[in-house]
């Protein structure tokens, strides 16, 4: 038991909340898709759509710094009419005339979904059918996930293409027994 302690840095607060609980989104970072890495105008956007995307500083990374980046950093970005969405309002400037963007890793196991149902606003995670409702802010409809989707703040800059108001406000990917989840979101929280 001595020599497994010695193989990794020991998982202390600190240690996770500068790396499990951190991504390499921050305040002005670019969206852009992750396939063509081209930033994301929020008027070329249709309701309905469904983009997987990146942050654009994600690309200036290299190798294993790359892999944990992208683990953590993946998103799904949807727009839908602002009148079918139920925003709480601890979260009224979070979105950008219907457009939401929240983390791609399940919060049950970590596999990255984006199987979306269009009329239900629903995201389904394919590995163990978590069900998203993305109008709702990211709550669990059904399956074992334990929590919702994280939600990333975002905004415009000056040319209308969407850019991250900060970095998530709690952490990302799959539950573990020493996290303080009081900040998470839930069903009827303002």
């Amino acid at each position: 038991v001595v020599l497994l302690a010695d193989m990794g840095p020991w998982p202390t607060a600190a240690v996770r909340r500068e790396t499990l609980e951190k991504t390499i989104w921050a305040e002005g970072v670019p969206i852009v898709n992750d396939v063509t890495k081209q930033k994301l105008r929020a008027s070329d956007i249709v309701v309905g759509q469904l983009i997987n995307a990146q942050p654009e500083n994600l690309f200036d990374l290299h190798g294993v710094e790359f892999q944990r980046a992208k683990a953590k950093a993946s998103l799904i970005v949807v727009r839908m009419d602002p009148a079918a969405i139920r925003v709480p309002t601890s979260r009224q400037d979070w979105h950008v005339d219907g457009i939401l963007a929240y983390s791609k890793i399940c919060t049950h196991v970590g596999c990255p979904i984006s199987l979306w149902e269009q009329k239900t606003h629903h995201l389904l995670c394919p590995c163990h059918q978590s069900t998203f409702d993305l109008g709702n802010s990211g709550v669990v409809v059904f399956g074992p996930a334990a929590r919702s989707l994280p939600q990333l703040p975002i905004t415009t800059d000056a040319d209308g293409f969407l850019i991250a108001r900060s970095d998530f406000t709690v952490p990302v990917g799959p539950s573990y027994f020493e996290r303080n989840s009081e900040n998470d979101f839930k069903e009827g929280d303002d």
